[in-house]
């Protein structure tokens, strides 16, 4: 037993020693400089899509324990993570990652608004050598950042009961009815 623990410590050892350092650039954000932003990479930290994401902000949820980083937009517009100080790692395969940036320093739903950056090209990597540094990088996002349209409340959402559930209710309700009327 003692053999397999001390294996199964030295893989984990091996692995972590071979991953790739990551660091990442948001650039064209100097209209929100001082706000938050969050940088999430799918498959790691529990972040399934870009979507997901979107669903728990929606929701007004925190997503502090999904963010693979996080930081505040310097004056000249830029989020940056080098990979020295990110401390963040990846290992062998194919990644996609994507921004969340608010604007406010601190959001908290209902105060907040939030844009999603994602679907660049530098935002896919693949890491072949877990030797090298990784930077995730977005070009200037400057336009997408200012048109209102890309960005959406965080936490203000509400709920609408799908049809189904509804439908169900009403059949229930029904079935109430009848019985009752023939007893």
């Amino acid at each position: 037993m003692k053999k397999l623990i001390i294996m199964a410590a030295s893989v984990t050892l091996a692995a972590i020693a071979h991953a790739a350092a990551v660091g990442w650039t948001l650039s064209g954000a100097s209209a929100y400089a001082g706000d938050a932003y969050q940088f999430f990479v799918i498959g790691q930290n529990g972040t399934e899509s870009v979507s997901a994401i979107t669903a728990l902000l929606d929701a007004g949820t925190s997503l502090d324990s999904y963010a693979f980083g996080s930081g505040t937009i310097a004056n000249n517009g830029a989020g940056t993570m080098t990979a020295a100080a990110s401390g963040q790692t990846l290992g062998s395969g194919s990644y996609e990652a994507f921004f969340v940036v608010f604007d406010s320093a601190s959001p908290t739903a209902g105060s907040s608004n939030y844009a999603v950056v994602s679907g660049v090209s530098t935002l896919s990597k693949t890491v072949s050598d877990t030797s090298a540094t990784v930077m995730f990088t977005t070009g200037n996002q400057s336009t997408f950042l200012n048109n209102t349209s890309n960005w959406k409340s965080f936490g203000t959402s509400s709920s609408v009961p799908e049809p189904t559930s509804g439908l169900l209710m009403l059949l229930g309700m029904a079935g109430l009815a009848l019985r009752r009327k023939r007893a």
